[in-house]
């Protein structure tokens, strides 16, 4: 499937009295590479988290950010208040009059950030689990609406391939008749007039020529590569790494073709379509 490697997702759980929230960004990169954000605590989620992001994604630069916030009644609420007990116990000792102002509970709540994150338990492993597979279907969402955009361009840039392909297919078989052509011509002006060109001469160096210019084997080979790349971009598997491959094999055969044709049309359409192969393999670039 052509799947984009730009994309954004966004996913939430609750669970273990915390509200987890996880973004997901991805960029071009030729391997899978992700960057993590955790609270620190939660360090140890660290490896578990590549291997759900891998589940997903296959290439790519992925930034992954995770946030926590306690629930209502959770632990790091019950924290909150045990914390303003303790102040209330603290000014009573200490002869302070008066009760905590909503300014002492918001600098309570500025100071906690450890509070946030609770220890990382099996059941809040859980919560950032599901929060981050979230997050990834959403990204991997996006990535297959992009990438099917760039499959439509680069079928289109496929076709453009396939029909200088055909002229080229259709030009080579006249190939050794012209040059016999231009050798009959050629040689008529280098000789003493009267002297009659040898055709049984002319006719051993057409077929030498023939053999030496014969691109069937790189035509049917092309035919192949474009066949193959119609299969990868219609299939269900990533296939930008793929189709990378292949575009170097459709050079390395268009290449030889242009060196075995040269002084005809041919030359020309090999580089119109090497223009359009450069084109088609930039594009090629940005898929999964």
């Amino acid at each position: 499937m052509a799947r984009s490697m730009t994309g954004f997702g966004r996913g939430e759980a609750t669970g273990a009295g915390l509200s987890v929230a996880v973004e997901l960004s991805s960029v071009n990169r030729k391997q899978f590479d992700a960057t993590l954000w955790l609270p620190r605590e939660w360090l140890a989620f660290e490896a578990r988290l590549q291997t759900v992001l891998r589940e997903g994604i296959a290439r790519g630069a992925v930034k992954c950010v995770v946030t926590a916030r306690p629930l209502a009644g959770g632990d790091a609420a019950r924290t909150l208040e045990g914390r303003v007990l303790a102040l209330r116990e603290a000014a009573r000792r200490l002869g302070i009059a008066g009760e905590p102002t909503f300014s002492d509970l918001a600098a309570l709540c500025a100071t906690e950030p450890d509070d946030v994150a609770p220890e990382p338990t099996e059941a809040v492993w859980a919560v950032v689990a599901e929060a981050a597979r979230s997050a990834l279907a959403g990204l991997r969402r996006m990535r297959e609406t992009e990438g099917a955009k760039i499959a439509q361009d680069l079928t289109a840039r496929l076709a453009g391939l396939r029909d200088l392909h055909a002229q080229i297919a259709a030009i080579a078989p006249t190939l050794p008749k012209l040059w016999q052509e231009a050798l009959r011509k050629r040689l008529a002006e280098l000789l003493p007039e009267g002297v009659a060109v040898d055709a049984a001469s002319v006719e051993h160096e057409a077929a030498l020529f023939a053999d030496r210019c014969d691109i069937s084997e790189e035509l049917t080979r092309l035919g192949a590569h474009f066949a193959h790349a119609e299969r990868l971009l219609a299939g269900d598997e990533p296939c930008g790494r793929a189709l990378d491959f292949l575009c170097q094999e459709l050079f390395r055969e268009i290449n030889t073709t242009g060196s075995k044709c040269a002084g005809c049309d041919i030359p020309r359409l090999v580089i119109a379509f090497k223009t359009l192969l450069e084109t088609f393999r930039e594009q090629v670039q940005n898929l999964e």
